[in-house]
């Protein structure tokens, strides 16, 4: 799998101004090096809930790195209302919503089945400091955990005074 990770910085807020047409960039980190082990593929960390607006950028790191995806599976009550289908750089997307699973994670895979990344959703609006916990735990490649663990992992290192 190819890394792809981008952390936010103080300029994105001058690089992502919508008003003027700037697309975002996807801010994600892939573990490396890959492993078939451990739950969790990537950290992404969306600038919103609105799931239509997110995908284009993320799409776009994972076509780059070569990888076929065309569905998305999600947690309905972690994102706002989405399509079934949305294209994006002339293609079809699938989107499935459903009520089980983690709400922390979304899942891509392929039109065959046979490749799927497991990506876990840090909210929003999570404290940056919090955010790039998540992302190095989530990255490294041994990473027996769990969406939600991970979090919690993280939000118990900024809270240490000592982390």
């Amino acid at each position: 799998m190819t890394t792809a990770q981008y952390l936010v910085t103080s300029d994105d807020e001058v690089l992502d101004d919508p008003t003027r047409g700037i697309q975002r960039r996807s801010r994600i980190s892939f573990r490396q090096p890959v492993s078939s082990t451990g739950f969790i593929d990537a950290a992404w960390w969306p600038y919103t809930c609105d799931l239509t607006a997110e995908l284009p950028a993320l799409m776009d790191v994972v076509w780059t790195a070569g990888r076929e995806i065309n569905r998305i599976t999600y947690h309905r009550r972690a994102w706002n209302p989405a399509p079934r289908r949305m294209q994006i750089e002339r293609r079809v997307v699938r989107l499935g919503g459903f009520t089980v699973g983690d709400p922390h994670t979304v899942t891509l895979s392929d039109p065959w089945g046979c490749e799927r990344i497991d990506i876990l959703v840090v909210a929003p609006d999570t404290d940056p400091a919090v955010a790039r916990r998540v992302f190095d735990i989530a990255s490294t490649s041994e990473d027996p955990y769990r969406g939600q663990e991970i979090v919690n992992q993280a939000n118990r290192a900024a809270a240490d005074p000592a982390g």
